[in-house]
């Protein structure tokens, strides 16, 4: 029966050319390569190399087929393995992701007024792009995924949360901070201290608010600090903006908070799951979709 670790070794062969470069990336020793391909062509009965170049080997037309598909064999393995090992952590833990950080700031705060869900749900904060959701869900990394989009897939249920609207905090001095609320033109030109990785905000305030600035930061505690020792502008949503860092940014109480009436301020959210999750995942669906604030 073929080893995988032989097909591993032919695959790495066609990758890098010669036989010591292939053993040095697998740290392995030459002979120990040799030995294995030269088991290959005797299992498979065919001749996968041309040795007729003196001190030098290459793959045959079908010793390339043969690393071809080697490869295909190796990749699905390890897929096969990483899906078992998901599945298996993914029993003893919940995993939620997002595609944007407001709803799972929000699910956060819910878990910390919930005993069973502060124990049982792992709530991962680095965002996911969108189109590797049904990848992660599949590979079993995620139990479920708040999406900006719903999944039309007959692998999985995406069932609506709710929508998440931005609100601007405006310098207490700023004449937009006396108007009841403003569009995204009339932000034009300002410059706004933000969270490095919005998701699918990025794009649209981008693209909405003419000349802006936006100083991405990387640190939580940076930015912060930066909100209570600056002016500058910032935003939260209905989803954050009850919560503890929310309310910590406004404690010097030097910006007014603003509510933003535009028709482009709006993102749906979906709770994206296997159906082979539904037993866990829905129940956080039918939650959050029941406790989801209404306005920014």
């Amino acid at each position: 029966m073929t080893d995988f670790e032989e097909l591993r070794q032919l695959a790495a062969f066609q990758q890098s050319g010669t036989l010591s470069a292939a053993a040095d990336e697998l740290r392995i020793t030459q002979p120990t390569m040799t030995r294995s391909m030269r088991r290959l062509e005797r299992e498979f009965g065919v001749q996968l190399f041309d040795r007729s170049a003196k001190n030098r080997i290459a793959l045959t037309p079908t010793g390339e087929l043969a690393a071809d598909e080697a490869k295909k064999l190796v990749e699905s393995y390890e897929n096969f393995l990483e899906k078992i090992r998901n599945a298996a952590n993914l029993s003893k833990e919940i995993v939620v992701r997002a595609v944007a950080p407001g709803p799972l700031r929000f699910l956060e705060h819910a878990a910390e007024s919930n005993a069973d869900w502060r124990t049982a749900i792992t709530v991962r904060g680095e965002l996911i792009e969108p189109g590797v959701v049904l990848d992660e869900l599949v590979q079993r990394k995620a139990t479920m995924i708040i999406t900006d989009r719903e999944i039309d897939d007959p692998r999985v249920d995406s069932l609506y949360l709710g929508a998440e609207f931005l609100g601007v905090a405006i310098d207490n001095f700023n004449p937009l901070a006396q108007r009841p609320s403003v569009s995204f033109d009339d932000l034009a030109g300002l410059s706004f201290v933000l969270v490095h990785d919005i998701g699918p905000w990025k794009e649209l305030v981008e693209a909405r608010i003419p000349n802006a600035q936006f100083l991405y930061q990387q640190d939580l505690p940076a930015l912060e600090q930066i909100s209570r020792y600056s002016t500058f502008p910032f935003f939260y949503s209905n989803l954050t903006r009850n919560l503890r860092l929310t309310d910590e940014r406004f404690m010097t109480r030097t910006r007014t908070p603003v509510a933003i009436t535009d028709s482009a301020n709006r993102i749906d959210f979906y709770a994206t799951f296997l159906h082979a999750n539904r037993r866990v995942a829905l129940p956080i669906q039918q939650y959050l979709a029941q406790h989801w604030p209404q306005e920014a």
